[in-house]
Protein backbone atom coordinates (compact mmCIF):
# COMPACT_ATOMS: atom_id res chain seq x y z
CA UNK A 1 0.00 0.00 0.00
CA UNK A 2 2.82 2.39 0.85
CA UNK A 3 4.30 1.87 -2.60
CA UNK A 4 1.04 2.60 -4.42
CA UNK A 5 0.23 5.68 -2.33
CA UNK A 6 3.81 6.93 -2.59
CA UNK A 7 3.88 6.52 -6.37
CA UNK A 8 0.62 8.42 -6.69
CA UNK A 9 1.91 11.35 -4.66
CA UNK A 10 5.34 11.28 -6.32
CA UNK A 11 3.84 11.77 -9.77
CA UNK A 12 0.87 13.89 -8.67
CA UNK A 13 2.92 16.52 -6.84
CA UNK A 14 5.97 16.67 -9.09
CA UNK A 15 5.45 17.87 -12.67
CA UNK A 16 9.08 16.99 -13.44
CA UNK A 17 8.59 13.34 -12.44
CA UNK A 18 5.23 13.17 -14.23
CA UNK A 19 6.77 14.49 -17.45
CA UNK A 20 9.68 12.05 -17.14
CA UNK A 21 7.22 9.15 -16.75
CA UNK A 22 5.26 10.27 -19.82
CA UNK A 23 8.50 10.46 -21.83
CA UNK A 24 9.42 6.96 -20.64
CA UNK A 25 6.06 5.64 -21.88
CA UNK A 26 6.69 7.22 -25.29
CA UNK A 27 10.26 5.91 -25.41
CA UNK A 28 9.16 2.34 -24.64
CA UNK A 29 6.41 2.49 -27.32
CA UNK A 30 3.38 2.32 -25.05
CA UNK A 31 0.23 3.64 -26.70
CA UNK A 32 -0.99 5.48 -23.59
CA UNK A 33 0.55 6.81 -20.41
CA UNK A 34 -0.76 4.89 -17.42
CA UNK A 35 -0.38 7.09 -14.38
CA UNK A 36 -0.54 5.71 -10.83
CA UNK A 37 -3.94 6.29 -9.22
CA UNK A 38 -5.01 7.06 -5.68
CA UNK A 39 -6.33 4.25 -3.47
CA UNK A 40 -7.58 5.87 -0.27
CA UNK A 41 -11.14 6.95 -1.04
CA UNK A 42 -14.54 5.96 0.32
CA UNK A 43 -14.99 2.96 -1.96
CA UNK A 44 -11.47 1.71 -1.49
CA UNK A 45 -11.74 -1.79 -2.98
CA UNK A 46 -12.53 -0.61 -6.54
CA UNK A 47 -9.86 2.07 -6.21
CA UNK A 48 -7.33 -0.49 -5.00
CA UNK A 49 -8.16 -2.72 -7.97
CA UNK A 50 -7.79 0.21 -10.39
CA UNK A 51 -4.49 1.23 -8.81
CA UNK A 52 -3.11 -2.32 -8.98
CA UNK A 53 -4.18 -2.62 -12.63
CA UNK A 54 -2.43 0.63 -13.51
CA UNK A 55 0.68 -0.45 -11.60
CA UNK A 56 0.97 -3.82 -13.36
CA UNK A 57 0.15 -2.43 -16.83
CA UNK A 58 2.92 0.14 -16.58
CA UNK A 59 5.30 -1.87 -14.39
CA UNK A 60 8.25 -1.98 -16.81
CA UNK A 61 8.08 1.75 -17.48
CA UNK A 62 7.56 2.68 -13.83
CA UNK A 63 10.57 0.66 -12.69
CA UNK A 64 12.72 2.03 -15.54
CA UNK A 65 11.77 5.62 -14.77
CA UNK A 66 12.23 5.19 -11.01
CA UNK A 67 15.67 3.65 -11.48
CA UNK A 68 16.66 6.40 -13.91
CA UNK A 69 15.53 9.22 -11.63
CA UNK A 70 16.94 7.58 -8.49
CA UNK A 71 20.28 9.32 -9.11
CA UNK A 72 18.68 12.69 -8.34
CA UNK A 73 15.80 11.75 -6.05
CA UNK A 74 16.21 9.62 -2.92
CA UNK A 75 12.47 9.01 -2.70
CA UNK A 76 12.46 7.56 -6.23
CA UNK A 77 15.36 5.30 -5.25
CA UNK A 78 13.36 3.95 -2.31
CA UNK A 79 10.32 3.33 -4.49
CA UNK A 80 12.50 1.60 -7.09
CA UNK A 81 13.77 -0.80 -4.43
CA UNK A 82 10.22 -1.48 -3.26
CA UNK A 83 8.94 -1.97 -6.81
CA UNK A 84 11.60 -4.57 -7.57
CA UNK A 85 11.13 -6.52 -4.32
CA UNK A 86 9.81 -9.95 -5.27
CA UNK A 87 7.86 -10.52 -2.06
CA UNK A 88 6.04 -7.21 -2.42
CA UNK A 89 5.12 -8.00 -6.03
CA UNK A 90 3.75 -11.39 -4.94
CA UNK A 91 1.68 -9.68 -2.24
CA UNK A 92 0.29 -7.16 -4.73
CA UNK A 93 -0.55 -9.97 -7.15
CA UNK A 94 -2.44 -11.76 -4.38
CA UNK A 95 -4.39 -8.57 -3.69
CA UNK A 96 -5.20 -8.32 -7.38
CA UNK A 97 -6.56 -11.89 -7.46
CA UNK A 98 -8.77 -11.32 -4.42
Amino acid sequence: MTLLIGLYYLYHKSPKQKKALQRAFVMMDFKASIMPTRIGWTRWLPHLDRSLSAFFKGYRVLVYQLQTSSHDNAKAEGFAKLATDGFLILYLLQLKVI
